[in-house]
């Protein structure tokens, strides 16, 4: 069963003026991003969760963060609360359509187990071990939690009145941020409340959704440790139930680099496969419409290609897998159509949600095709980790991201 403890978090002392300081977690700020961050605000997180340095190697670097985070302690820009806390956060979205949506959720410390059969945290994707020794390299140089990894779970809103009750308290941390989704957190500290939200999780199991490289990094460092109690052995995690919340989750695209010509691909492509050859204004609401059971859109300078797979073409390919993993459509590309199309081993990869991004390294940098896909649904990312399968890297995307800067948990017992 998963546990959630609560602990003397690390907060910003000026709560009223979060948004210059806050920051998306690391794996989605691109170098632009990162760059105006850094100059937003001398105090912006990104100075710990991604900082720069001038040094040739990462070990500055990682020194910096160590260095920027306790001066901001010794300074007062950070302060340690008084109590062990579990901190309630909530995000109000609209989305471009007009539609609203909230998700509301615990964030504490997770305990760090193995993953593995009956264990009470299920990862739902595959990880790569550069993220992995980037966030390790960076967790022993500053042994905090920066931001948290971000987890759902099946609730049947057990703790929904709970979290709808707060609205009569004043939140300790209030703002909107440039999208217009509002970010509200509650501090919450007395016994009877903590235990009852975290009793409201241990059924579980947890799901990672998002912090797949951090969870294993801490995992990494925790067995550095000698795996002994400590702060080391949890980690920072954001806990949603996904029967009640609005989750809403978009698909990573993909763009596709090798040494042949777009001309090639496409032809192997159409003979491996077949497909129908579109204009790129088409083959989007193509795919939508489409009937098949793994509808995916290929994306060359001159066309896309729409390849309908079945389900029967994933099967004899990955055999009687369960079949949660195998309705999905990027277990079908990375499973069935990649290995087809590139026979001599895997090519270099982008993953995207942006189809600007896409259509921008294939006509403007000469990447042989980029493809498109569907989202997989929260549930799905559920089933499949309850299944004990994971999903190809880079499969799902929530949205809101859970913002850095809200709360940090020291390791430092």
């Amino acid at each position: 069963m998963p546990e959630i403890r609560p602990f003397k978090g690390v907060r910003y002392a000026a709560e009223d003026t979060l948004k210059p300081i806050v920051c998306p977690p690391y794996d989605v700020i691109s170098p632009e991003e990162q760059r105006r961050l850094h100059e937003l605000d001398p105090h912006n997180a990104v100075r710990i969760e991604l900082p720069f340095s001038d040094a040739a190697d990462n070990v500055d670097r990682y020194r910096k963060a160590d260095e920027q985070f306790r001066a901001w302690l010794a300074e007062g820009v950070l302060a340690v609360d008084d109590a062990p806390s579990l901190y309630v956060y909530r995000q109000d979205y609209e989305l471009p359509d007009g539609t609203r949506g909230r998700v509301a959720g615990v964030m504490g410390g997770l305990v760090l187990e193995e993953f593995g059969e009956g264990a009470g945290v299920l990862p739902h994707e595959r990880t790569m071990p550069g993220p992995i020794e980037d966030r390790l390299a960076l967790i022993r140089a500053c042994p905090v939690n920066i931001s948290p990894i971000y987890a759902i779970y099946r609730g049947g809103g057990a703790l929904a009145p709970f979290l709808d009750s707060l609205e009569h308290r004043p939140p300790e941390v209030r703002f909107a941020d440039d999208s217009g989704t509002l970010h509200r957190m509650w501090k919450i500290s007395a016994p009877g409340e903590t235990e009852m939200l975290a009793g409201g999780l241990a059924d579980g199991p947890l799901v990672i959704a998002d912090g797949h490289h951090r969870y294993e990094t801490a995992l990494n460092y925790h067995r550095e440790r000698g795996g002994e109690p400590g702060g080391h052995d949890a980690v920072l995690c954001f806990c949603v139930d996904a029967d009640i919340e609005g989750l809403v989750v978009a698909a990573f695209h993909r763009a596709i680099n090798s040494e042949e010509e777009p001309s090639a691909v496409k032809t192997r492509l159409l003979a491996e496969f077949g497909g129908k050859e579109l204009r790129a204004d088409e083959s989007v609401n193509a795919q939508e419409a489409s009937g098949a059971d793994h509808p995916l859109v290929f994306r060359f300078p001159d066309v896309d290609v729409l390849v309908e797979l079945s389900a029967d073409q994933v099967t004899e390919t990955t055999g009687e897998r369960a079949e949660a993993w195998r309705s999905l459509d990027v277990v079908a590309l990375h499973e069935v159509v990649l290995p087809r199309l590139f026979p001599d081993g895997p090519p270099q990869m982008v993953f995207t949600r942006e189809t600007d991004e896409v259509d921008r390294l294939i006509k403007d940098e000469g990447w042989a095709a980029g493809v498109l896909l569907r989202p997989p649904s929260a549930t799905d990312v559920i089933d499949v980790a309850s299944a004990g399968e994971r999903m190809p890297q880079k499969a799902s995307y929530f949205w809101p991201k859970a913002i850095t800067g809200l709360v940090f948990r020291s390791l430092e017992d």
